[in-house]
């Protein structure tokens, strides 16, 4: 049983106890106080675990990588915007920010107090910690049980970069606290054989959750360190589920510079008042040496006007988790431990001060560019995602030519990239191959509407300019020319198939899938105001065998709520399951309305639950099961799809 309706039947469990008892206001306050007494004392417990229970370092496994680069360090800061142009548009804010900083390879925790590069689920209760660097939420997403390590790997690979380059790492993020992460920004510093910083990774993480990872290269700027390097250290620590004692040599960093500075390209969507397009600047310190943390990013236009400005800048010493003493931890969660939850509160309230003064225009959100991690799917878009996918390898299948298909889904689909290569072999040259990356997860619903597949790729492709970014588009071709071919043959060749069956179609709906199939067909060619159907209703219900009877089904019911979205004055997919929702505790509500007038007139008299309180207990475990998690909660995201 997920947790969430654990929880909702102890509060629904409670609810008629009380009821039963004949609680007034004053008794349910009561528990209401013994609640958040109980949830305070839960939270004190779990503070004199991560301060008072002793800092010992455990690693996850005897087999760790013996050499690392720095210490895990807790990063106080101070984080500033700064607006310079335009000149009407002037302001400037600064909040309290918090980071941890951790070896890049080392996997372990430190007591309770921070949990590195872990996987959650195979900690135990008294394994939690205050703190949480969960690989799962850096750099790409849907990426299983990888290391932070594996995963750097596999991107540096991804761009073409040589791994082995770059040996050492560290990076740098806001932590998760309980269940809440959100860091705007985190960054990987990356080291030479030398141990020398030489690049660098920005992750980007807008509101809209949407991700850009960005790899530059570091020059030197300034002076130069005539300091040399810190001699190394030695921490002697234990394995996790043995008595096996393990020593780890950190590092200093040996750069030669203090301060660095790289360029890079602004290809996503950061602020509703900033324009994609540009450069961004940035200038950095070596956060080892010191150590410190001193961060500016200069937002220019393409004719190098500085437009914003943000500085994160060390405010204090780091503090070291090992060295430090218990009270120093405690003051230190006391103090910064509120800072990473607060931060995002802090940012909408700015936006919405920027927002209300007029000055500035506020843009519409912009598809994302290739390379970059969209928005995570709805439940509609994820179902309709393996009808697409399939009729792609449907189209490798039937080339008459070589080629491999890269298909490129969204990360919290599918981690890896598919390739679907055609059954005619290569002669001499190497397959072409023909990318095809999915901007957006809206595509999946779009996709739908079109009554072929070369109107329905062309239009896809096509670029649909914004006010931010005239660019934007929902799918990415890397061949155009190459995509028609393959649509000439291999194309046509589906459409024969399907044209052979096109007659027996509609009694074979009809006959096998009964009235409400029949129904629901007919309800989606009234919304869509034509009867014809599109390229993949086409494919879905030919019969061939490919998709059952259920996932038929599945289509259809994914079909008609999208196209009910498309039906109210804001496209919002959110909205109608809502409304799916409230429709469903009416029935509820009337069905167990009926229930008391036939039989149970003593149910309602005996426990107080009225039709109105069931049906809404209804649609309580309806919301957590079908919208809380699944849709946006915000009234303020809906639109768009979602």
């Amino acid at each position: 049983m997920r947790l969430q309706n654990l929880l909702y039947l102890i509060i629904i469990a409670g609810h008629l106890i009380l009821k039963a008892a004949h609680a007034g206001l004053q008794d349910i306050l009561k528990l209401l106080a013994l609640f958040v007494v109980a949830g305070i004392l839960c939270l004190l417990v779990r503070l004199v675990m991560a301060t008072f229970l002793g800092q010992r370092l455990v690693i996850h496994n005897p087999h760790v990588r013996p050499d690392l680069l720095g210490r895990p360090l807790l990063f106080p800061a101070k984080l500033s915007h700064v607006r310079r142009f335009p000149a009407s548009e002037r302001y400037n804010y600064w909040y309290d920010y918090f980071m941890v900083g951790v070896p890049v390879g080392f996997r372990g925790r430190i007591g309770n107090l921070i949990s590195i590069d872990n996987q959650p689920t195979s900690e135990t209760i008294l394994e939690k910690c205050w703190f949480t660097i969960d690989p799962a939420y850096y750099l790409e997403p849907g990426s299983g049980d990888r290391t932070l390590e594996e995963k750097l790997d596999i991107f540096l690979h991804n761009l073409g970069e040589n791994p082995q380059k770059f040996p050492y790492a560290y990076m740098i993020s806001v932590p998760r606290f309980l269940w809440w992460q959100k860091s705007a920004i985190s960054y990987w510093y990356l080291y030479s054989p030398t141990r020398e910083l030489t690049a660098m990774i920005m992750e980007i993480n807008n509101s809209f959750y949407e991700k850009r990872n960005i790899f530059f290269r570091l020059t030197g700027d300034g002076m130069p360190v005539d300091e040399p390097p810190s001699p190394s250290s030695t921490i002697i620590t234990s394995a996790k589920g043995t008595r096996e004692s393990v020593s780890l040599r950190s590092h200093s960093p040996a750069s030669k510079r203090k301060f660095y500075k790289g360029y890079w390209d602004k290809v996503i969507f950061g602020s509703p008042f900033e324009k994609v397009g540009g450069y961004v600047l940035a200038k950095t310190v070596d956060i080892l040496r010191g150590p410190s943390l001193q961060s500016t990013l200069s937002s220019n236009n393409p004719d190098g006007q500085v437009k914003v400005t943000s500085r994160l800048a060390s405010w204090g010493n780091p503090v070291d988790p090992l060295t430090a003493s218990s009270w120093d931890i405690a003051r230190f969660i006391i103090r910064w431990t509120h800072v990473g939850t607060l931060s995002a509160p802090r940012i909408v309230k700015e936006a919405l001060r920027i927002r209300f003064r007029g000055n500035l225009k506020y843009l519409q959100r912009p598809e994302v560019h290739p390379g970059t991690n969209p928005r995570k799917e709805t439940n509609v878009e994820g179902a309709l995602e393996p009808f697409f996918r399939e009729y792609l390898s449907q189209l490798a299948a039937h080339c008459t030519f070589p080629l491999c298909i890269e298909y490129i889904p969204p990360r919290s689909i599918h981690f890896d990239r598919l390739m679907l290569n055609s059954l005619i072999p290569p002669t001499s040259h190497p397959r072409p191959v023909l990318e095809i990356e999915i901007l957006t997860p809206r595509f999946y619903t779009s996709f739908t509407d079109y009554p072929d597949a070369k109107t329905a790729f062309t239009r896809e492709s096509a670029v649909r300019p914004t006010n931010s970014d005239p660019d934007s588009r929902y799918l990415n071709v890397s061949d155009p020319s190459l995509l028609d071919k393959l649509l000439d043959t291999s194309g046509l060749s589906i459409e024969a198939g399907l044209s052979t069956t096109s007659n027996s179609i509609s009694n074979y709906h009809t006959d096998q899938h009964g009235i409400a199939t029949a129904l629901l067909r007919f309800i989606i060619s009234k919304l869509r105001s034509s009867s014809r159907e599109t390229v993949i209703d086409r494919f879905v219900f030919q019969d061939h065998g490919r998709f059952s009877p259920s996932q038929r089904w599945n289509y259809l019911v994914n079909i008609l709520h999208y196209h009910l979205s498309l039906r109210l004055p804001i496209e919002s997919q959110a909205i109608v399951m809502l409304g799916f929702i409230t429709a469903r505790a009416i029935t509820v509500g009337g069905l167990i309305d009926a229930f008391y007038t036939l039989w149970a007139q003593w149910v309602r008299d005996e426990t107080g639950i009225t039709p109105a309180t069931g049906a809404l207990m209804f649609a309580g475990w309806d919301m957590i099961n079908n919208y809380i998690g699944q849709y946006y909660t915000n009234p303020f995201a809906w639109g768009e799809g979602l």
